[in-house]
């Protein structure tokens, strides 16, 4: 079981034990953010024929919050997303909280020539494929 939903499942245990649950139930400030642990942060690939283009969502975040490596076919974005605000919300559809997303890349990559730019929320990474394009072997 994912860590992260068994601590949801322990936190509803809780409320529905204290006798709270049902004084809560329809308050949408309870609520569980509307954003899936599990898709977090939303992450595009895009394959060129000379290219591969990652492009990960990171609205709120620096480049300071968050760790990036790649291992293979493997990449992994991990970090740290922090609430502005010590109160209770009204309403919450933003994840907040650690995060360690692992996407499949089309092709292996040394981190060494992967290219990273982090620009108005948005990260860009890419890097030149290995194989562009297919070739034909002579055989004798």
């Amino acid at each position: 079981m994912d860590f992260e939903k068994f601590k949801q499942w322990m936190n509803f245990a809780q409320h529905y034990q204290s006798g709270d649950f049902w004084n809560h139930i329809f308050d949408q400030s309870k609520a569980t953010s509307g954003q899936s642990i599990e898709n977090f942060p939303p992450i595009d690939v895009y394959v060129e024929e000379s290219r591969v283009i990652i492009l990960i969502e990171l609205a709120g975040l620096t480049k300071d919050d968050i760790q990036v490596s790649v291992s293979g076919t493997t990449l992994i974005i991990q970090g740290q997303v922090k609430n502005f605000f010590t109160v209770s919300p009204m309403l919450q559809e933003r994840y907040y909280g650690e995060f360690k997303r692992t996407v499949q890349l089309p092709e292996p990559v040394e981190g060494r020539n992967v290219s990273a730019k982090f620009y108005h929320g948005l990260l860009f990474l890419s890097y030149f494929r290995t194989y562009t394009k297919e070739e034909h072997i002579f055989i004798e």
